[in-house]
């Protein structure tokens, strides 16, 4: 099954995506730094869930709103309604919209459903699921778009592990999917190259972009990195 909408295109117009974690809980400062980075096809800029929660969906319009030619995500970590949310994503422009992995398999289905009658790509997010190449292979059955292997915040700073540093397991659960994997937690702009080398097609990066000096900077240096993955 293909990940449709805008997001399938890209994909396979590009190989590989850069998606840009707006997690602010301003509108107004994500959008001053949406205005500095690289709007072009190979960009996904992300409405983040504390944005979302904070802003609600006039984040992601005000995404797409933005001449260029960047897709639009939603980060709403849906857990029930999945058709329901995945609809009010499609309607304020977003081109994916994310569910969580652990909600109940209606939840997940119904979100794939929606997803591919707007033409929204749908993310099943592996954030604390304890065997996430068992949970990919799962999800595959379920027809998910894309599934996200994420190491959250609260994990990075107690255990001190970031996404970038285990390029062996995203290479075991895109093998366990067999279709887009997205990465997220930690990545830092140099690491995108070897994620992408390792199965990654999309690699999700927030602070070490939205935070550093030169943001605009460091989007093109992940994008770089992107586009020529070690061999």
């Amino acid at each position: 099954m293909g990940v449709p909408g805008r997001l399938g295109s890209a994909l396979d117009r590009h190989g590989a995506l850069l998606q840009v974690a707006l997690d602010h809980t301003s509108l107004g400062e994500a959008f001053q730094l949406a205005l500095r980075l690289p709007r072009q096809g190979d960009v996904i800029l992300e409405a983040g869930t504390p944005l979302v929660k904070s802003a609600g969906l006039s984040a992601v319009r005000v995404l797409r709103a933005l001449p260029g030619g960047h897709l639009v995500a939603a980060d709403l970590k849906t857990v029930d309604t999945g058709a329901l949310e995945v609809r009010l994503a499609a309607g304020a422009g977003a081109d994916a919209s994310t569910v969580l992995a652990a909600a109940p398999r209606e939840t997940v289905e119904e979100a794939v459903r929606a997803g591919e009658e707007a033409g929204v790509a749908v993310y099943a997010d592996l954030i604390g699921v304890e065997d996430p190449v068992a949970a990919a292979e799962r999800l595959r059955g379920l027809g998910v778009h894309v599934v996200l292997l994420h190491i959250g915040i609260d994990v990075q700073r107690r255990l001190g592990i970031t996404a970038g540093q285990v390029p062996g397991l995203v290479e075991r659960v895109a093998r366990a999917f067999g279709g887009p994997v997205a990465v997220a937690g930690g990545v830092r702009p140099s690491e995108a190259g070897r994620l992408v080398a390792a199965g990654a097609r999309i690699v999700i990066i927030g602070g070490a972009i939205t935070r550093a000096p030169d943001p605009a900077r460091a989007a093109a240096e992940a994008l770089e990195s992107i586009r020529s993955p070690p061999a």
